[in-house]
């Protein structure tokens, strides 16, 4: 009978373990965060939230699109962290447009927005036109979904 595996005469050799990582659990491998997730992750658990941010926008400016509450969410971010460095506290770092359209998307999905008849068309050719939003009763009722889409999409998550 033929056996597979290591050739006689090889020691097996043991793996060499730091100081640091001595006395931390097997299925514990330091990523700083724990296997379930009870707070919001993400943009989500800043300070500066961006879904609450855009709830807000869309109280105070009935219809909007992307674009705009991005830009003028970038624009707060900009006056808090004038602040902030006053202050001499590390300044908060932005999301990018492209992650602010995931949390768009998610709201679109969670019904917590939907499109109106207006829209503009872009500053570039290349661009697609700018689609107007406005809230809707669940999106001025809800709360948690604005702070955490994702959890609100999918509670067994937690």
């Amino acid at each position: 009978m033929t056996s597979y595996g290591k050739p006689k005469g090889m020691k097996k050799k043991n793996p060499q373990i730091s100081k640091s990582q001595k006395g931390r659990p097997h299925n514990d491998r330091g990523r700083g965060r724990p296997r379930n997730i009870s707070v919001p992750w993400g943009r989500g658990a800043s300070e500066h939230r961006p879904g609450l941010f855009t709830k807000q926008y869309f109280v105070k400016h009935g219809e909007c699109c992307a674009a705009d509450v991005f830009k003028t969410l970038k624009e707060d971010l900009e006056r808090i962290n004038r602040e902030r460095v006053e202050i001499g506290e590390m300044p908060i770092r932005g999301s990018t447009y492209n992650s602010f359209a995931k949390y768009w998307h998610w709201f679109k999905l969670l019904r917590l927005i939907e499109p109106v008849d207006r829209r503009e068309p872009a500053i570039y050719d290349f661009l697609e036109e700018r689609q107007f939003y406005r809230l809707t009763a669940k999106g001025e009722a809800e709360e948690e979904a604005w702070q955490d889409p994702v959890r609100a999409a999918h509670p067994e998550f937690d």
